[in-house]
């Protein structure tokens, strides 16, 4: 996952990305090209993601990685990881966390992790406000202590990236 902003504007499109990962240099054996769908739809980002790829590195396997919204949404599925998160693991407040069955639905992700990291925190004024800057931070640690098997499992986006990972590994030539 090569950081590209050192290379300048790199713009939003995934051929104007792909293009500066070629201009890094290196080999590539596989690649995993994030897009959330958003109001484009599943089908509409596998042909942007498809279309980028063969342009710009056709010699690479890849991997779409597409959740419905945002990839906040595959957070907000585990309370005890967020509680962890926002260091207090054995807190009380209620936190509002979505139903499973919903939270592909969510409009802003995004803003739900922070509020449920912010009730998890149990925090309040000045401390509060220093925790809540480190929202990236936290996100980072909850998408590393993200159990691929645990509930996320069960969301349709998931599962469509796990099988679009074994496929790519599937068509590397080993």
């Amino acid at each position: 996952n090569p950081e590209l902003d050192w290379l300048g504007d790199v713009g939003h499109s995934v051929g104007g990305k792909l293009s500066k990962v070629r201009r890094l240099g290196g080999e590539y054996e596989v690649i995993a090209v994030h897009r959330d769908a958003d109001q484009m739809g599943r089908e509409a980002r596998l042909e942007e993601i498809r279309s980028a790829v063969q342009k710009h590195m056709p010699e690479c396997v890849h991997v779409p990685v597409i959740p419905v919204r945002m990839t906040e949404a595959w957070l907000l599925v585990d309370e005890s990881a967020i509680r962890r998160v926002a260091t207090n693991p054995n807190g009380t407040r209620r936190l509002e966390l979505p139903p499973l069955r919903r939270v592909e639905a969510l409009s802003d992700p995004k803003a739900k992790l922070k509020q449920v990291l912010a009730d998890a925190s149990e925090l309040s004024g000045r401390r509060l406000q220093q925790f809540n800057r480190r929202f990236s931070e936290n996100r980072r640690q909850l998408l590393q202590r993200l159990d691929p098997e645990g509930p996320v499992s069960r969301l349709p986006s998931w599962q469509s990236f796990v099988h679009d990972l074994k496929d790519a590994l599937d068509r590397l030539d080993y």
